[in-house]
Parts: structure tokens; C-alpha cells; sequence
């Protein structure tokens, strides 16, 4: 005896069921350690190229505006020869001659104190394709583990992938 043809559906159904359910969902969370001290949860991210900074914003709407859950910046004019396009593996602890760190991160939330993170030992933020023209996505990821110390976020890590929008 053959399985009803409802049988057949109902397998399928729960089969295709929780691929169409995750096809929908914006929404994400950056890992690492620091999240047992901070939210963070996001439901858009943002990738701006200007002035020679990249940057990652990984955002949440608040009101008319958005709260920048995380900022994952990076000073990146002198990698990029005129016409580029492509892509990039950048150093985010990185010396610049300046004596600044190639990398930043940063964070502003309503309602929130001022968030300041210390220097970085390691990081790298890798992206697919520069992000050129509205509307284009982004891929790529980050880590940052801070340096040792006395900071509350010392010796932390925050590390995610990421489908970036170019607003």
C-alpha cells in the first residue's frame, strides 16, 4: 500500500518549511564575549564608503532614526588604488603612520551612556566588494579581540558575517 498523497505534502510542507521561514528574517546577532555585557542584536546593516573610511553599521530602528548597535570602521584610502572595486582584507589593528589604529569600533544607543572600546590586539574586517552605488550589497565579516587591560571590554571579542545594504 502507497502513502496518500496528502502524506506527500505534508512531508514536503515540513521539509520547505523552515528554509522559507529563515529567507525572511533580517534580523542577527554579533557573537563574541562582549555580548554577556551589551545587546547586540540588529536588524539592518549599513556599508559607507567616504572620505577614505569604511564602515559596517549594524543598526536598529528607533523612532524616525536608528540606534548604531556597532560600528566596524577602518581607514582604507591608501588600499585602494583609483578604480578599484573588488574587494578587502584590512588589519584593523594596524599602526598607521599617524599612530593611529587603522580600525575602530564604536557604538551609539538612546539612552545609553557613551560607549568607548579600548585599542585593538587583533581584528580584521574582510569585505566582498566595495560598497559603491545605493542599493548594492555587501558581504563580508569581522572579528576584534581588545587589547589586554583594565577596560571593562579588555581582552573581549565581537565577531560576525554580514549582508550589508549601501544606503
Amino acid at each position: 500500500m502507497s502513502p496518500r498523497p496528502t502524506h506527500h505534502r505534508w512531508l514536503l510542507w515540513t521539509a520547505l518549511l523552515p528554509v522559507l521561514c529563515a529567507c525572511g528574517a533580517k534580523d542577527g546577532e554579533l557573537e563574541g564575549s562582549v555580548s554577556t555585557l551589551l545587546d547586540l542584536k540588529y536588524q539592518r546593516v549599513e556599508a559607507l564608503l567616504a572620505e577614505g573610511e569604511l564602515s559596517i553599521n549594524f543598526l536598529v530602528p528607533q523612532g524616525a532614526g536608528a540606534n548604531t548597535v556597532l560600528k566596524v570602521s577602518a581607514q582604507v584610502g591608501d588600499m585602494i588604488p583609483e578604480g578599484y572595486t573588488g574587494g578587502l582584507n584590512i588589519n584593523l589593528a594596524e599602526v598607521l603612520s599617524n599612530g593611529a589604529q587603522r580600525g575602530a569600533i564604536g557604538r551609539t544607543v538612546l539612552d545609553e551612556p557613551e560607549r568607548t572600546f579600548p585599542p585593538l590586539q587583533v581584528g580584521a574586517l574582510i569585505v566582498q566588494q566595495l560598497p559603491l552605488q545605493q542599493g548594492q550589497k555587501v558581504d563580508g565579516e569581522f572579528h576584534v579581540t581588545f587589547a589586554n587591560g583594565t577596560h571593562i571590554y579588555s581582552g573581549r571579542t565581537i565577531f560576525g558575517s554580514f549582508e550589508a545594504t549601501v544606503p
